[in-house]
């Protein structure tokens, strides 16, 4: 009798035990409502931060983890902590690395600048270095859209080996072989530039501005998030133009310098029009046309 009465014991707490835990399971499990707070809090904290902590807080996010628990839906998309066969467990982040990747890209976005003797530009590299470490631990759709960002960031401190090298190595599979040819030449030419080496950044500029005027790109608009200016298609090729025009002038070529210059005053005129129910884009963009006469 003694022996049954021990057993029973023993069961009642092995059972009390276990609904403590389930129960304790339950009401700090990971929801859709609690990961979406996980992340707005942890968003709030590096808006919060100042620059020079950032790295460390992202450093700390995808290295710290913690026990997560939750319970599987079943087939009509319920809970339910009397089924402990769908009780999970994981020792996990505090938010997925993917959006972690996320508010790295965030950063270098915050950081954007291509002053390479700015106290941001050591931010940015600090950033690639994180992201590359970061990659491996993403999502398939989450690293894609971190490495094209770190594209943005070579280009942003002027590390156009390290770009150039990344659009030929195929990792950014976000975009067609047609765009990274195209944004390599862009990126040759911005090399020649600053070497002053200007027959190279020319032709290279030509490239990129055949790239432009394809099919592919008669949709193209892109906004600068530093600025939130919204440049056309016709923009980026008048652009590319004066830039050409200039640069055949400091080679003393004056009748390439007046056919760029031309051109680009072509697509300047295309490029006002789209450009004028957007105020803040069209009053930068009557500055930067002032040259060509319009």
């Amino acid at each position: 009798m003694k022996k049954l009465i021990a057993a029973a014991v023993v069961l009642v707490v092995i059972v009390l035990a276990a609904v403590g835990v389930v129960k304790w399971c339950w009401e700090n499990r990971d929801t859709t409502e609690s990961r979406r707070e996980a992340r707005k809090a942890v968003s709030k904290e590096l808006r919060e931060t100042p620059p020079e902590g950032v790295l460390a807080k992202l450093e700390k996010l995808a290295s710290e983890k913690s026990l997560h628990v939750w319970f599987e839906k079943d087939a009509e998309g319920k809970e339910c902590p009397c089924r402990f066969w769908t009780l999970r467990m994981a020792s996990q982040t505090r938010v997925p690395y993917d959006y972690i990747g996320q508010l790295t890209e965030n950063q270098i976005i915050r950081f954007a600048g291509n002053d390479k003797d700015k106290p941001n530009a050591q931010r940015i590299k600090e950033l690639i270095a994180f992201s590359e470490k970061l990659l491996p631990l993403c999502t398939k759709d989450g690293a894609a859209s971190l490495t094209e960002r770190r594209l943005d960031a070579f280009f942003l401190v002027g590390d156009y080996d390290s770009a150039i090298t990344l659009l030929e190595s195929g990792k950014i599979t976000t975009r067609t072989p047609l765009w990274c040819k195209g944004t390599a030449a862009k990126l040759r030419a911005h090399k020649a530039m600053d070497a002053k080496d200007y027959k190279e950044a020319i032709k290279q500029l030509q490239v990129f501005g055949e790239f432009m005027l394809s099919d592919e790109q008669k949709d193209f608009e892109d906004c600068d998030p530093t600025t939130g200016i919204y440049y056309s298609r016709e923009w980026v090729v008048a652009r590319n133009f004066m830039r050409c025009s200039n640069m055949s002038r400091e080679l003393g070529d004056t009748a390439a310098a007046d056919k760029y210059k031309a051109e680009a005053k072509k697509y300047f005129t295309t490029a006002l029009e789209k450009a004028k129910e957007d105020k803040k884009s069209l009053a930068a963009l009557k500055e930067e046309v002032k040259p060509v006469g319009l």
